[in-house]
Parts: C-alpha cells; structure tokens; sequence
C-alpha cells in the first residue's frame, strides 16, 4: 500500500469508523414495557429515540409473550426459541423434585434447560456478550464470551444516625467491615474503609459520595452514600447508604479486572425500602436508578466497542419496577382517585423517559451494519386483590403449618408456589418430593380435591363505581368493533359482561385451574411444574401469604396470565443494516426472536427451537 493509499484508508477509518466495525446484533429488554404505552408516548413525542428506530425499522404491530407471562418466562423464550416447557422457567420461583415441598428456587440464579443463542452460536465461532439479560448468569453455563450479571448482597442499605466524637465516627456496615468518617470542614467530611483513613473519599454534606472494596472471592463490591444534617453542629448528622452490591462477571482472563477497574462497583438498582422509609427523597431514588442504568449503558457499549460481539444482550428493569408499583388505573385498587392515578403515572412516564434516554445514548455508538431490536418480555395489567392459594389449602387441611409458622411437610399434603397472576401447586408425592406422604394410590383422588377446591373458590367482588361500568362496557364494545375489525358478536358480548360485572356480589377468583400433563398446559409442563396450575382472573395475583383468602395487594401493576390480553403485549422493533422501513403485520411470538437472529447471523438453529424467524426481517 502506497502512502497516499495509506493516508486515505487511515482518513476514513477516522471519519467512518462504522465502515471497518463488526457486525453486531444487538437486542436491548426493557422489562414490563407495554406495547400500548409505549405507542401513546411515542405519539406525544415524548418517547424520540424509540420512535427514531420505530420510523427507520421494522415494528410489530401484533406480537404476544408467552404463558407463563413472567420475566423469567419470556426471557428465556426470548433466548432460546423455546416455551417454558423446554427451558424450565415455568414460574419466576421454581420447586424442584427431590427437595422438601416448600423449597423453592429463584429462576433468576437458575440454569437454562435449553441452551441461549449467546452459548449456542460460539460453536460457529462466533463472540457473544450479555450485561444483566435474565437467563446469562454465567454460575450456571451456557455464558456468552463476556457476561455480566447481578452478584452478591452483602448488606442492606441503611440509615446510619452518626454521633461525632472528636469530629470522628465509625459504624459497621457488614460483619467485621467498618466505615470510618471524619468531619474535615464545616460541611465536608472523609470517609474510608481503613481505619488510618487511607484512600479517603472526601464529600460535603447532601452530595453522593462512594466507597468499594475486594471481596474474599475477588469481586468489586460497594456503596453509595450520602451524608445529612439540619444542625449547623452537626449533632443530628445521618448517613444513608445503598445496598452493599457485586456483579458477577465471566470472560477471558483479566476482563473481570478490566470492567472493575474502568466502571468502578455494580450498583444497586432502587432502593423502594429507602424511599418509604423517608430515607431519601424521589429525587434521590430516581438518581440511583439512573446510576445503575448508566452502568449498564457505559459497560455493554465499552464491551461492544473493545470486543466487537457478533451478539449483544442487556437489559433494563426500571419500566417493570415502577410499574409493579404505580400503576394505578383501575378505580377497584385501593388508594385510586383520578389525582392519585395521574401522580402515578408521572413515575411511570419517568421510567419509560429513563429507558428512551438510555436507548439515546446507545444509537450513536452503532456501525452502520449492526442491527439494534428493542424488546420486552411482557407487558403490565392493574391488580386490585392478591390471592392465598396456600390458606385456600390450609383451610382444606391440605397444607399444615408449625407452631414456628413453617410448612410441616410430614403433615401437608399440598403447597403452592406463587408467582405474579399464577400459582404451581405441588402435591406432597412420596418418592418425588423429600418427605412426601401423598402414596401413588391416593395422588388422584388429592389432585381432584385440589382441583375442585380452586374451581369453588369465591370471594367478594371489588366493584367500579356503577358509573363507570358503563364506560368500560363502551370501551370494550369499541375495542371489539376497532381492534377486532367489527366483531359484532365480540362487542355486544363486551356489553353483556359489563352489565354482569355490574350486579354480581361474589366471584370465582381463579380464572382457570389447570391439570397439569393435559393439552391445555402443554407449554408450561416441565418436571419443575406442579401438579396443578391456577391462573388468577384479571385483577388477581398470587402470594405466598397464607393470611386471607384475599388480601389488599402489595403491588398496583402485575402479570403473569394469558398472554393474549392486550395490556400484557410486550414490543418489538427491529432496525440496521438490510432491515427496511415499515410494520411487521404477521403475528409474532417473544419465541420468534432467536430464530431471527440465527437466520441474520447466519447460523443454522438448533433442531429444538420451536419459534419461526420473522418473515419482514429475514425475507431477501
């Protein structure tokens, strides 16, 4: 190569770096987004990066999740092409056979039972990379090349009231490691993990502040903090401080070290215990969400740039946060007023503002051949009652509890494991559970008693307002005749119902109660399913409580029940290299997205996925 050559070639990899880069494939999950609300605030111009990718991509206008609709669920659908059947992920907490009845683990720190895209495409050859996608933890294989994901806790976060003696302070955060703190001016103080106040980070009062340490296992660990007093003697000082939080990070030798060193501790995501509490303000909430998204953000764009994956997952869990907590729009929750209800959905309007500034930072980092998919797992429904499926068996006496309030497996014969709009109900099975007593002569006969417990449950219906039935059988009837090209018989139906909701006192809270190894439950049944699965009407969720048949919820939003109803719609768009501009009319599935990333990375899927790559994208 000449020098002139050579001078041109170094010129536009400076002024288009995109045109050397890598292909990168690139899906971003932003947990709990509704398709709907994301339509509305893209129309009120209030959501611009995500309509910038909806107007120069391809978006799905029709798209469901799958059943269950659970983030642990849907993710792995989404991973791997395959229903939960297949992956194990039937519940966001999973029983396991051979453990005691009430055991259950959490699906997040839980193997995959079908492999990911990230691990199955390495064998071409290929470089994958996942930041915090639920199913990636890499404890448990099938890890990506570099994989981020959530560590250990290993302290709650606090409020600390100090007393200064001699300008000085010191508490325990967490077993034999003490913060010390030293007042350094009239509103400013230092603060170390070493006694000899070593490496001190030094802040003035009302101002974050941080400190991280190496664990015994090697991982950055950390806090933030932020000191207050209303006394100019500083006789009232507090200092709160976040959880104490890892990552568990997975890669080539030095990458943990490398991520540590140049993106500091893996923060805490909220902190909702704080908030209520009135240790910190909304402000100060919201600033540490933002802090772990930027995080997220700053890390998944350093690994797409430095190691240039043909594959990149990460994710985002604020859209789902908020509106487990705020979604406040159906007049039977308790609290709602139109005031409320608005003020809430400012918290939810803030989430989906964070998601677009994040997605804003992340569009001017693509090449001009990656392609970027915006996705969510599944959507969110307002609840107004959650449900005890455990004191409908303990009522039963199916279920028999210590004095110590525990499960007694040597006397139950049920339990139920709840999660979000479903419940798994396992039957106490000698030589399958640990301790069982249920012989294989008398399991039917339980099963059809359980069966028929749920199947009779009743409880007091919540009513609206009697005025406003008659504007949700108007709405219904107008979505039947809109969104369902004039179903006439679907709409006067819509009315029917809304007359019926009107005037019945008592309802059957569970919407179905399904045998589980039939044709109805074919896509949840895995030996890590129960014998029986409910699924709670809309309005309902599960809990494990076994304090009521029905108890004022915990939460405002949830999901988990058909996916086919329009507020549990997850999104999806698609847009880069080769994908054109429009809608992707063909109905689609959260288990469609693997099958089209094999086909645009070029690999051939494995024989078990079962979705099919999605016409639009994949066609010439």
């Amino acid at each position: 190569m000449n020098k002139r050559a050579l001078f041109i070639f170094i010129l536009c990899m400076m002024i288009f770096p995109s045109i050397t880069s890598a292909e990168t494939q690139v899906v971003v999950s932003f947990d709990g987004m509704r398709h709907d609300f994301l339509e509305d605030f893209m129309k009120q111009g209030f959501m611009p990066h995500f309509k910038k990718v909806a107007e120069k991509g391809m978006y799905a206008e029709n798209i469901e999740t799958v059943f269950p609709s659970l983030t642990s669920s849907s993710h792995a659908a989404i991973a791997t092409g395959v229903p939960p059947s297949e992956t194990g992920m039937v519940s966001n907490e999973i029983h396991k056979r051979g453990k005691k009845l009430w055991f259950r683990d959490n699906a997040f720190y839980s193997a995959l039972d079908s492999e990911p895209i990230w691990s199955e495409i390495r064998k071409d050859g290929k470089t994958t990379a996942t930041i915090l996608f639920p199913g990636s933890n890499p404890m448990y294989g099938h890890q990506a090349d570099y994989a981020v994901y959530y560590g250990k806790t290993f302290a709650e976060s606090n409020l600390v009231p100090l007393r200064l003696i001699d300008n000085k302070a010191e508490f325990t955060i967490f077993k034999n490691q003490k913060v010390y703190i030293r007042a350094a001016g009239a509103n400013t103080f230092n603060l170390s993990l070493d006694p000899e106040m070593k490496e001190a980070e030094e802040v003035s009062l009302n101002e974050w502040g941080s400190l991280s340490f190496l664990s015994d296992d090697g991982d950055l660990a950390g806090f933030s903090f932020k000191l207050t007093s209303s006394k100019t003697d500083l006789s009232d000082v507090k200092l709160y401080h976040t959880a104490v939080t890892t990552a568990e990070i997975a890669g080539p030798p030095g990458f943990k070290k490398e991520i540590n060193e140049k993106f500091g501790f893996f923060p805490m995501q909220d902190d909702d215990i704080a908030l209520a509490k009135n240790w910190i303000t909304r402000e100060e909430y919201e600033e540490i969400s933002e802090r772990f998204a930027q995080w997220t953000t700053d890390v998944s764009l350093y690994i797409k740039k430095k190691y240039k994956p043909d594959l990149l997952f990460f994710y985002y869990p604020q859209v789902d946060h908020e509106s487990h907590k705020y979604l406040l729009t159906d007049p039977r929750q308790p609290g709602y007023s139109e005031e409320r209800s608005k003020e809430y959905l400012q918290y939810i309007r803030w989430s989906y503002h964070l998601a677009d500034n994040m997605l804003g930072k992340v569009l001017p980092r693509l090449g001009a051949k990656d392609r970027i998919f915006l996705i969510s797992d599944h959507g969110m429904e307002p609840v107004h009652s959650k449900l005890s499926p455990n004191e409908e068996l303990e009522k039963a006496g199916l279920l028999v509890l210590g004095k110590n309030g525990k499960v007694d497996e040597k006397k139950s014969k049920a339990f139920a494991v709840a999660s979000g709009s479903i419940a798994h109900v396992y039957i106490n099975l000698r030589g399958r559970e640990k301790n069982g007593i249920v012989r294989k002569d008398e399991y039917e006969a339980v099963r059809r008693d359980i069966v028929k417990i749920f199947e009779e449950a009743e409880v007091n219906k919540k009513h609206f307002p009697r005025q406003d039935y008659a504007y949700y059988g108007f709405a219904r009837w107008w979505d039947k005749l809109v969104h369902e090209k004039g179903n006439i018989s679907g709409a006067v139906s819509a009315v029917k119902e809304a007359f019926r909701l009107a005037t019945e006192k008592k309802i059957k809270p569970y919407e179905d109660v399904l045998v589980t190894g039939r044709r109805r439950t074919n896509k949840a049944d895995h030996e890590n399913a129960g014998d029986i699965l409910l699924v709670a009407k809309k309005g309902y969720y599960m809990t494990q409580n076994d304090e009521a048949e029905v108890m004022q919820p915990d939460e405002l939003g949830n999901h988990g029940g058909d996916p086919s109803r329009p507020e549990l719609f997850p999104i999806f768009i698609a847009a880069g290299n080769g994908i054109s501009e429009g809608t992707i009319e063909t109905p689609v599935s959260t288990l469609d997205i693997a099958p089209t990333l094999y086909e645009l990375i070029g690999v051939k899927q494995p024989s078990f996925v079962k979705g099919k790559a999605i016409r639009e994208l994949v066609s010439e």
